[in-house]
């Protein structure tokens, strides 16, 4: 077997040349269309003139939405976590007063005493009248929780609660404040 060296041929190798490139190329005979597609012995249509398109549709205004969509990461896990306290505030785990600390120190006040008039509600809707107090208190729960981020550094949140055969619901704001989310403002209804 004959090695590659062997078969190349010996000696100075041809000189590559360059040539200029054309500065135009020819057209082609497949971009023109033809004139006259009939021939001499076929009669023409009269077919009427077409009719103008239509003018295009003006495009719709920009949507201009003014709550943002959705809320930030951060503030959801804040809603939670206060609406974690405020379940547990209302079935008698916690006392009110540490609803104070996630509060605005202006507000907090009125936070604590909605925590605390919404606990007392429940006690007294457990020991109502009549009633044979059960063996286990049936716990508040959150059946549906929505948050809205109204704009940068304020989100609101309203949840559906349940105890029983009650339904409540509660609305809450928190904002930005001092690089923490703290309630402005607590509701139950």
């Amino acid at each position: 077997m004959r090695r590659t060296v062997e078969i190349a041929p010996q000696g100075p190798r041809p000189s590559i040349s360059l040539r200029r490139v054309p500065p135009c190329e020819p057209p082609f005979d497949d971009e023109v269309e033809p004139a006259v597609w009939a021939t001499a012995h076929q009669l023409a249509f009269d077919w009427p003139p077409a009719p103008p398109p239509p003018p295009p549709a003006p495009p719709p205004p920009p949507v201009h939405r003014s709550v943002v969509v959705g809320a930030s990461p951060d503030a959801k896990v804040a809603v939670h976590r206060f609406m974690r306290l405020c379940v547990e505030v209302l079935n008698g785990h916690r006392p009110p007063a540490h609803l104070r600390p996630l509060s605005r120190p202006e507000e907090a006040a009125g936070v604590v005493a909605q925590g605390l008039a919404g606990a007392r509600r429940v006690a007294d809707l457990r020991r109502a009248a009549g009633r044979r107090p059960p063996r286990r208190a049936v716990p508040v729960a959150v059946i549906r929780l929505r948050v809205c981020e109204p704009r940068p550094g304020a989100v609101e949140a309203a949840a559906a609660l349940v105890t029983g055969e009650r339904t409540w619901a509660m609305a809450l704001r928190m904002e930005l404040h001092q690089q923490s989310w703290a309630a402005t403002t607590l509701r139950l209804i």
